[in-house]
């Protein structure tokens, strides 16, 4: 017969197994390590430096999709129907913002720092289903964004939720259906915003999910 554990025997085994159980669930939480970006995430970035030098032709093809609502939801071709807070207003107040703005030339050069960033959201969010800026785990973009390298003095973050093309994730960011201070626009659109990096990947309530992160500057870590 075994003898009995002593009380600091029994202590010990307790810590180990607290300590062996916390371990396995930093594990859980903690969000895989991205691999490089793909071809569709850079897209999105190019999309936006698109959109920022060239306002006007986008506003054309904002105000031809803006003909194909039913009341709030909108009706795109070879599109699953999109139910909207605003309707067509939110649409055509977009497209007569990218007639009115003035064009930002030059390009947002891709980050793979900022990618692991916005790639970090993803994992940690897209599971859950919630959503916003602040992580699952309660950290915020400027916190993923320099665990990755070092920003500037300016960052700032667009997510959308829905599986779009690229083009289509950077048009329904501009249009910022239901957001009152227009705020991702307002991202897209600050020139000083020079880099950025995007994820894409599965949400639990939307299908997928796309978020960017942007900075004026960014020097990678090594």
């Amino acid at each position: 017969m075994n003898a009995p554990k002593t009380f600091p025997t029994m202590i010990r085994a307790l810590l180990a197994a607290c300590l062996a159980v916390a371990s396995l669930r930093a594990q859980e939480v903690q969000a895989p390590k991205a691999a490089r970006s793909t071809l569709e995430e850079q897209a999105v970035v190019r999309e936006i430096t698109k959109i920022r030098r060239f306002p006007r032709e986008y506003a054309k093809y904002l105000r031809a999709l803006g003909t194909r609502f039913e009341g709030t939801l909108w009706r795109l071709r070879d599109h699953v129907p999109i139910r909207t807070n605003e309707g067509r207003p939110a649409v055509l107040e977009a497209a007569e913002f990218l007639e009115q703005v003035q064009p930002i030339p030059g390009q947002v050069a891709f980050s793979e720092g900022l990618h692991a960033a916005a790639w970090e959201h993803v994992a940690d969010q897209g599971p859950s289903g919630q959503t916003g800026h602040v992580g699952v785990s309660g950290s915020t973009f400027g916190e993923r964004i320099r665990r990755y390298g070092t920003p500037g003095a300016l960052i700032g973050e667009v997510i959308n939720y829905g599986e779009e093309t690229p083009r289509m994730t950077v048009i329904q960011l501009v249009i910022d259906d239901g957001v009152p201070d227009r705020g991702h626009r307002k991202n897209l659109f600050n020139a000083d915003f020079r880099v950025g990096g995007a994820a894409i990947g599965a949400h639990k309530g939307y299908g997928s999910m796309t978020v960017v992160d942007m900075a004026d500057s960014f020097t990678e870590k090594p």
